[in-house]
């Protein structure tokens, strides 16, 4: 009986600690390795770029600058906010609808899956790879810069208010599973 007492007391400390790394765990910058669509078509990225910087505690911000593949010029990039719930972590419920995250911890790799509004029903999946080194494609610089502009918009605040007071329960990243017992 001391022994399962022994294993309860150590998963609940691995649990706790695992609710509490996901947030820390996804910081960083990620790179584009990959942007297919079912069925298939130039509705994808060419190049890409996410960059995740924590905001205080329980906050994330996620920004995204990219090319699409059939219009390389046009406006491409997004930004979004994440929060640290006792459940896992969890993307704003305004605007995220038709998407969803996932993050492989081990290979630490992003993978988004949007879902097109159009007749096919068409899926993209964009598959981001951490990276270390600085964004230099002048392109997405710019993109980059403008997106972390629009995210610190007084404008915005006032319109939406500020990140913390906004709604963040249907849309919960998926951290893939990790086989604890592996050797």
């Amino acid at each position: 009986m001391l022994r399962a007492a022994a294993a309860a007391a150590a998963f609940t400390v691995c649990t706790g600690a695992a609710a509490q790394a996901p947030m820390s765990a996804l910081v960083g910058d990620y790179n584009l390795a990959s942007s297919a669509t079912v069925p298939a078509s130039s509705w994808g990225y060419s190049k890409g770029r996410i960059s995740i910087r924590p905001l205080d505690d329980r906050h994330l911000l996620i920004v995204l600058s990219c090319e699409w593949k059939r219009e390389p010029k046009a406006v491409c990039g997004d930004y979004f906010y994440a929060q640290q719930r006792d459940d896992g972590l969890y993307l704003q419920d305004m605007n995220t609808f038709a998407m969803r995250l996932y993050f492989d911890p081990a290979s630490r790799k992003l993978t988004i899956i949007s879902r097109g509004a159009d007749a096919k029903a068409s899926v993209r999946h964009d598959v981001f790879s951490a990276t270390t080194a600085p964004l230099t494609d002048a392109a997405l610089v710019r993109r980059m810069k403008r997106e972390v502009s629009n995210a610190n918009s007084k404008e915005n605040r006032r319109v939406f208010g500020p990140h913390d007071t906004w709604d963040y329960q249907k849309n919960r990243i998926e951290f893939q599973r990790q086989d604890l017992t592996a050797q």
